[in-house]
């Protein structure tokens, strides 16, 4: 192989080196970048669950005050028919 070939190659690896290098630290960067966003998506993920049990005892509490408004009403309605009567 003629010196300058060798030359070329030799060239042509450290080019590739430092790309590989670059890559390796992007690589890194990215990785970095990943975990936060998991970390970032584990709380929103813990704070929607803590937003949908606050709904469902909301819920649990307009359905308990719902039966006693209905209590309330049929108690009435008893009430009217018995003074018509």
């Amino acid at each position: 192989m003629e010196e300058k070939e060798k030359e070329s190659l030799l060239a042509e690896i450290s080019r590739l080196k430092e790309e590989l290098e670059e890559a390796d630290k992007t690589n890194d960067i990215l990785q970095l970048e990943n975990d936060d966003l998991r970390t970032e998506i584990m709380s929103a993920d813990q704070r929607t669950s803590l937003v949908i049990e606050e709904i469902g005892s909301k819920i649990d509490r307009v359905l308990a005050i719902e039966s006693k408004v209905d209590r309330i009403l049929e108690v009435l309605d008893g009430r009217e028919k018995n003074n018509k009567k």
